[in-house]
């Protein structure tokens, strides 16, 4: 029987411990728009956890959209990790009213990253920093579906819709000095490699499940056995192998040495009363949610999941050129950043110079009418006196937003001014 261990946390990058050390503050409520990214994966939390995670997700994912003080929302769930990005007038009460939900997981099982920090996590996820194996190729399509998804739905805007388009430029980038071969890339070629050495021996008969890459792989490399695929797709494209029709699975899965599972399907294809544990065989469930019931890992019978890769995965060499790769993706994440403050800097300014000039009209206009018997001209004055008063008064304000210091940095004056404005609009 195989252990059930978690594999352990990789150590903290440098774009994390830069994150930490610059301390990025949060903003005050109906402030700035903020991103917030809540997520779980093979880290932080064990397959079972992310299932009911995940089953949760699904089924409220309408509601999760319209957290208190959401604006834009995004999601990114892939076998091995659940990514939830919230563009939010307040973090502290989306964060709040998202754990209210899951008050009864572990605690341990999320994290949470805000502002740059979630724009450098995203980035790292698109760059296969975060992956099972590093670098992988299949996370970055990934992250730029998970984006058009978000588009199409109307659910993310100028923020969120901005921020994946980066991310996918960026995780392309970040490969480049990578230094790892095409295979240790792919976590299909892994999940293979580490079937086979689990086995122990070529398999003679093979079941395969699903139609993905892994699948494919599998398809492609196990020749020399006999392959059976249990798929609804065509199988034209794998000479030699025969495809099942659903009432053939546990007849043929009997026979069978070697077993491969991954489908999107959130049902058991085999049951524990589907086999008996007296033959060796190694099956390999990479479905999330698992498609094996894990009761058939007894007798000879050995069962491994997306869990058992992790651990072994953890193992792998770290490349040479991850430090660069992390290197690049921090500085990306702080341009983009900086990007979106200069936009809110932008807005903040617009909004306190429109706030101005709308009460100067107001007062200027109350003033005049009720002075009846100016000329033209001493209207003209007082009306470019009252500009120039305006222009005056907000000359520091304006200044004080475009400065940013180690004691009070630009997020912060940006909360100020907002907050000035805010209260100068209600009074």
């Amino acid at each position: 029987m195989k252990s059930g261990l978690i594999a352990p946390v990789a150590p903290v990058s440098r774009a994390a411990r830069v994150v930490r050390e610059k301390g990025v503050r949060t903003s005050s409520r109906d402030g700035p728009v903020r991103i917030i990214l809540i997520g779980s994966s093979f880290k932080t939390a064990k397959l079972a956890v992310r299932e009911r995670i995940g089953d949760r997700i699904s089924t409220g994912s309408e509601k999760l959209k319209h957290l208190p003080g959401v604006t834009e929302y995004a999601e990114l769930i892939t076998c091995n990790r659940i990514e939830l990005l919230f563009a939010t007038k307040d973090p502290d009460l989306t964060e709040r009213g998202f754990f209210s939900w899951f008050v009864d997981m572990p605690p341990d099982s999320f994290y949470v990253q805000r502002d740059v920090g979630a724009i450098i996590h995203l980035f790292r996820v698109a760059s296969g920093l975060e992956s099972m194996v590093l670098g992988e190729d299949q996370i970055l399509s990934q992250v730029r579906d998970a984006g058009i998804s978000a588009r199409t739905a109307r659910t993310s805007k100028g923020v969120l819709s901005s921020l994946f388009d980066v991310a996918g430029s960026v995780g392309k980038r970040a490969r480049e000095p990578l230094e790892t071969t095409e295979g240790s890339r792919s976590v299909s070629a892994f999940a293979l490699r580490f079937a086979l050495e689990k086995l122990g021996k070529r398999p003679k008969k093979v079941l395969l499940i699903g139609s993905g890459e892994t699948i494919k792989l599998a398809a492609g490399e196990l020749r020399d056995a006999r392959v059976y695929m249990a798929t609804r797709r065509k199988v034209s494209q794998f000479p030699g192998i025969t495809r099942l029709e659903r009432s053939q699975l546990v007849s043929v899965t009997k026979r069978c040495d070697l077993i491969i599972s991954a489908t999107k399907g959130s049902r058991y294809r085999l049951k524990k009363s589907s086999l008996s544990t007296r033959k060796r065989r190694v099956i390999l469930d990479l479905a999330f949610p698992r498609n094996i019931d894990p009761g058939l890992n007894r007798g000879m019978t050995v069962l491994y999941d997306l869990d058992d890769l992790a651990t072994a995965a953890a193992a792998l060499p770290r490349s040479t050129g991850a430090d660069r790769a992390d290197e690049f993706v921090l500085s990306e994440a702080e341009r983009f950043s900086r990007w979106l403050v200069a936009s809110r800097l932008s807005s903040a300014i617009s909004d306190m110079h429109q706030w101005a000039e709308a009460l100067r009209r107001e007062k200027t206009g109350a003033a005049l009418r009720r002075m009846p018997g100016l000329s033209e001209r001493e209207k003209m004055v007082i009306e470019v006196m009252s500009k120039r008063l305006v222009s005056k008064l907000l000359a520091s304000p304006t200044k004080f937003a475009k400065t940013s210091t180690p004691e009070l940095p630009q997020e912060e004056r940006l909360d100020v001014i907002h907050q000035v404005f805010a209260r100068g609009e209600n009074s």
